[in-house]
């Protein structure tokens, strides 16, 4: 077998015809809580885990980030952007934080009721990596999201890492708009000690 120059690499990416890997997340939902067990900082690690290098160091290879542009100077929160991306669905990733700390890594996908995005969809892949999830409150939605769906907030561990808070909430756009209602599903991770 002849190996593959990186410019025919390249060329079969491109295509979407790129090999599999046994590695890749086999859902969103998968991907989206590995992304969230990189996150968890393990415990034995000092304070500069949740810096910005030592987020990126942690999730840079699960997802794709935006090329960051200089920092506005005005600006007191710091925000990069980037999105996850598996069998043809993508969910959007913030980060963001004051100085050079990170507090929260935020995850949007659109709900469709018939992918099963929703809050308990995402538990069984969080067991998958060895999370423990205990829902600690549950909350009516703010009027503004246009949704029934109640603010679950979960607490997560997992063996060796930090234990860190997970919010679920949903947010839709006014069934009174010309255009179909669309909603999106949101998970914040709370980062720090």
């Amino acid at each position: 077998m002849r190996p593959i120059g990186i410019l025919s690499a390249i060329a079969i990416a491109a295509a979407g015809l790129a090999p599999a890997n046994a590695d890749e997340p086999a859902s969103l939902q998968e991907a989206m809580a590995k992304l969230i067990h990189a996150a968890m900082a393990p415990s034995d690690h000092g304070d500069w885990v949740y810096t910005w290098d030592g987020l990126s160091t942690r999730v840079s290879s699960l997802m794709h980030w935006h090329l960051a542009g200089p920092p506005d100077p005005g600006e007191t929160t710091i925000t990069r952007r980037g999105w996850i991306s598996t069998t043809g669905r993508q969910a959007g990733v913030t980060a963001y934080g004051e100085g050079g700390a990170v507090s929260a890594l935020s995850i949007e996908a659109d709900v469709w009721y018939s992918f099963n995005v929703g809050p308990t969809s995402l538990l069984p892949a969080l067991a998958a990596q060895n999370i423990t999830v205990v829902e600690v409150e549950r909350r009516e939605a703010a009027e503004f999201a246009n949704t029934d769906e109640p603010v679950i907030v979960y607490a997560l561990s997992a063996p060796g890492r930090d234990t860190l808070r997970l919010t679920h909430s949903v947010q839709c756009t006014s069934p009174r708009s010309a255009a179909a209602q669309r909603c999106e599903s949101h998970y914040t991770l709370a980062l720090g000690r």
